[in-house]
């Protein structure tokens, strides 16, 4: 497709002669707004050209657009396709996959009941981001936890001071 712009140097020969006619407008333009009275409106004397942009489309681009075809046209096929065997394999994995990840939920569940583990599985996480009532118990077995430590703390310090 070729694209010409009318004030490109293909269309003008010389730069002078491009300049001479860019400036003719603001000469005009210049010459009415002197020669206008005080009271009237500059707008209303002043007068404008606009510069008028031209694209040329090579025969090509005109035939291919003539001749072009709609995307409705496109043959779609009329059946979804199946997976192997029903997909019988591909919802067994996705079976096999929710129950490891139920596993690690449970699991990281216990550890935090129990104290026994400091961190959570980004499955675990996503599951307490999501349920209010697991987040709370969570919250509440590190409460008691964080207590239970903080006592025993709290008696070995004060055995160690009784017996010295």
């Amino acid at each position: 497709m070729l694209v010409s712009h009318a004030n490109s140097t293909l269309n003008c020969p010389t730069p002078t002669a491009n300049a001479k006619v860019l400036n003719q407008p603001l000469e005009q333009a210049n010459t009415q707004v002197k020669s206008a009275d005080q009271t009237t409106s500059l707008s209303a004397n002043a007068s404008v050209q606009l510069q008028q942009d031209t694209v040329t489309l090579s025969a090509t681009a005109l035939s291919l657009s003539a001749n072009s075809t709609s995307t409705t046209d496109i043959n779609t096929p009329s059946t979804k396709p199946e997976l192997p065997h029903n997909g019988d394999k591909a919802t067994a994995y996705v079976e096999y996959r929710k129950a490891k990840m139920q596993y690690q939920i449970y699991s990281d569940m216990a550890n935090i009941a129990t104290g026994s583990g400091n961190s959570v599985s980004p499955t675990t996480a996503y599951y307490l981001s999501n349920n209010d009532q697991a987040r709370a118990a969570t919250v509440d077995a590190k409460s008691q936890q964080q207590q239970v430590s903080a006592m025993q703390t709290y008696a070995e310090t004060t055995q160690a001071i009784n017996n010295s």
